[in-house]
């Protein structure tokens, strides 16, 4: 690689380390070689140091974008890691069989073995390769992390390999074979420490771990998943970007003209549903009642076992960008006053937050100083607001759910990269300055702060007494929740997604990475 123009060369005998551009091979020259191939389908495997630069427009500090890499039918770039990392070589103690590179070593043996053939119908395919190649590499502790982009109208098949067929009992045990009876129990089958398979196309939000599903909202998709078998389930498309609601194993959301519809997760039908219109990503459910605000400022309480509406309430102002909460038996929404004649106060038309009782009548409102931000947290005991003071300043605010009444806030020293979190009676919070800073809930008094390797992309999000960020130099930090002290470290570059975060359960972590692909990974980060 180039320091000074970041471009990637490949070193023959000759070359000179301080003139590539005259002495090697440029990643150039092999693109335009591989564009003028004939060849109906084409895999480039790079495997060397910055092999992730191999990929066009993979330099600076923007993540390379995999699904536009190559330009055609059947064409596939898979590398042996990102652009900024090394590639490991193998054992050359011995001089005369000197070992492959790890990523060629797990390539080969995968090919070699059979193994890579995932899904044991006789072929391996490109997607099965890079899965086991990645999944070998991280199950031996090699710090790569191969990447694979290009554009496929099918799976292309590398390899033909015998079928993985369930070994059968013979109908007449002969002496040597085991009796039913005396046979030795099969050794139980280990779960997976850790995965990753496909779920979105591209960047996708974070994943819903939900009813023994995992749910991938991309744009106007669900994707779902089992959670134990990974199979897909049918594609839920949706007429409006917005977040959906998810209870009794199906997802609600705005359909056709608006009216609520209701989808099974797992076979993707419709399902009956009120007989109401609702905003888009303006849903949220408790306790077996769906929230929703509907056109000209109305919230409705919908059961959603009888799929009645409860009662609708009209607020008299236009909601804003969250959906409603439940909190202190409240019902908390976000509203956007009318703008005032100017010169009177709020004149910049600021939010202001509502809340109503199970009875839908009106209890308390809260004006705030500044404009405020839909990404809140609410809880029992607090709603914590983001107010923006000032163009670069911001403030946390701490408000009783049960009569409005501010209990404290804090000033941050810069604006907040994405939604603030609640864990262990902490509210923690990334600032665009790489800062984590944690308060005490009850007070708002500082507790610790600690710095970050690049910019939050998710809320901050806890498993345990353990905190977890994912930054956007692709780094997934495990900190002593207590504390703010640095535990661990992995390289995985998430997929964006202020409002949202990681799922957590049976000792995981549940991750989208930038690429749309789901990963498992143990809370301890090994």
């Amino acid at each position: 690689m180039s320091e000074r123009s970041e471009k990637l060369y490949f070193a023959v005998g000759n070359t000179d380390p301080d003139r590539p551009a005259h002495s090697a091979i440029s990643a150039s020259f092999v693109h335009d070689v591989m564009g003028e191939c004939r060849a109906r389908s084409i895999v480039a495997l790079v495997d060397c140091c910055f092999s992730g630069l191999f990929i066009p427009g993979a330099k600076g500090a923007v993540p390379a974008g995999f699904e536009k890499a190559l330009a055609g039918q059947g064409n596939v770039i898979i590398t042996a890691g990102s652009r900024g990392e090394l590639a490991w070589e193998g054992d050359h103690s011995g001089a005369e069989t000197p070992a492959l590179s790890r990523f060629t070593e797990m390539i080969v043996e995968g090919l070699r073995s059979g193994d890579a053939d995932l899904n044991g119908d006789g072929l391996i395919t490109v997607h099965e390769l890079f899965r086991y190649t990645s999944e070998r590499l991280y199950e031996e502790g090699i710090e790569q992390t191969p990447r694979m982009g290009g554009e496929m109208q099918y799976d292309i098949a590398l390899a033909r390999v015998k079928k993985k067929h369930r070994q059968q009992r013979s109908r007449a045990a002969g002496k040597d074979e085991p009796s039913r009876r005396t046979a030795a129990p099969r050794p139980r089958r280990q779960p997976e420490v850790s995965w990753r398979v496909s779920a979105a196309s591209g960047p996708a939000r974070q994943p819903v771990l939900f009813d023994g599903t995992f749910i991938v909202h991309e744009n106007y998709r669900l994707h779902v998943l089992d959670t134990e078998s990974r199979r897909r389930y049918p594609l839920i498309q949706m007429k409006y970007p917005g977040s959906p609601a998810f209870h009794g194993g199906a997802a609600h959301f705005p359909g056709q003209d608006r009216w609520l519809q209701s989808v099974d997760l797992r076979t993707g039908r419709r399902r009956r549903s009120a007989q109401v219109q609702v905003c888009d990503g303006l849903l949220n459910v408790c306790a077996d009642v769906l929230y929703a605000f509907g056109p000209e400022g109305l919230v409705h309480s919908i059961d959603l076992l009888s799929n009645e509406i409860r009662w609708s309430s009209r607020l008299g102002q236009p909601v804003v960008g969250c959906a409603p909460e439940v909190a202190a038996g409240h019902v908390i929404v976000m509203t956007e006053r009318s703008r005032p004649l100017a010169g009177a106060a709020n004149r910049n038309g600021r939010r202001v937050l509502a809340v109503l009782d199970a009875t839908a009548l009106h209890s308390w409102t809260y004006d705030p100083e500044g404009q405020l931000s839909p990404e809140w947290v609410v809880t029992d005991l607090s709603i914590y607001l983001v107010e923006q003071i000032e163009p670069t300043h911001q403030r946390i605010v701490a408000v009783d759910p049960t009569n409005g009444k501010t209990l404290w806030d804090f000033h941050t020293v810069g604006d907040l990269a994405a939604a603030p979190a609640t864990a262990n009676g902490l509210v923690i919070f990334g600032d665009v300055d790489n800062r984590l800073v944690a308060l005490d809930a009850r007070s708002g008094k500082l507790k610790w702060e600690s710095k970050s390797k690049g910019r939050v992309l998710t809320r901050p999000f806890a498993a345990d007494d353990t905190l977890f960020t994912a930054d956007r130099a692709g780094i997934l930090t495990a900190w002593r929740l207590s504390g703010g002290q640095k535990r661990r470290s992995r390289d995985l570059l998430l997929s964006p997604d202020r409002q949202g975060r990681p799922a957590a359960g049976h000792d995981r972590l549940y991750l989208t990475d930038s690429r749309g692909d789901i990963h498992a990974l143990p809370t301890t980060l090994r």
